[in-house]
């Protein structure tokens, strides 16, 4: 796969929450269309339409984890660092829910696919481990494997914010976003 240039990346990630949504996944020719371009252009950035949502699902994990940064500091204990990282994701994806349906359609998948799990693991699962095994050596979580935990927080924010959505409630209402927030994060805080 190509990078292709950043104004038809841009356009490509305005629309992901539409092709990510769809079962299947609309063809190149359609996702052309939907964004302006023509279908050789396309063509000439990825192979077909897996590359192309590696392209988005990778981009979006990337800008979900400067999402989460962002929200982060480093200089705050543990668990405001875990509550912050949490209610950061549970924001990103609630504005983005077809991003959860492309993640956990890509769980199923191999091939290309595995390129979307590792940048996710990279981006957002390893820095969420990181922080639970220092919360956990330090004595403020309960987490005997860091990475169980990490990936029952994450599972639970992805189907959390994908089963509101599907039902059409709105994820980004705060009161669910605190609520998930709680609910993800109770596991490691309790013993």
């Amino acid at each position: 796969m190509k990078s292709p240039p950043s104004d038809l990346a841009t356009r490509l990630l305005d629309v992901a929450e539409q092709v990510l949504r769809t079962d299947p996944p609309p063809r190149l020719e359609d996702v052309a269309r939907l964004v302006g371009a023509s279908r050789a252009t396309l063509y000439y950035y990825f192979s077909g339409r897996d590359d192309l949502l590696v392209f988005m699902l990778t981009a979006h994990a990337r800008q979900g984890a400067e999402a989460i940064r962002a929200q982060v500091n480093p200089d705050e204990p543990p668990r405001a660092r875990l509550r912050a990282m949490v209610a950061a994701m549970v924001d990103y994806l609630g504005h983005r829910p077809g991003i959860c349906a492309g993640l956990l359609g890509a769980l199923g998948q191999t091939d290309r696919m595995s390129e979307v799990m590792q940048a996710n693991d990279t981006w957002i699962t390893a820095p969420l481990r990181e922080l639970l095994t220092d919360g956990r050596n330090a004595g403020a979580f309960t987490a005997d494997d860091t990475a169980d935990a990490a990936n029952a927080i994450i599972g639970a924010v992805l189907l959390g914010v994908l089963g509101r959505s599907m039902t059409g409630a709105d994820a980004t209402d705060a009161q669910f976003q605190q609520q998930l927030t709680r609910q993800a994060v109770r596991g490691v805080l309790e013993s």
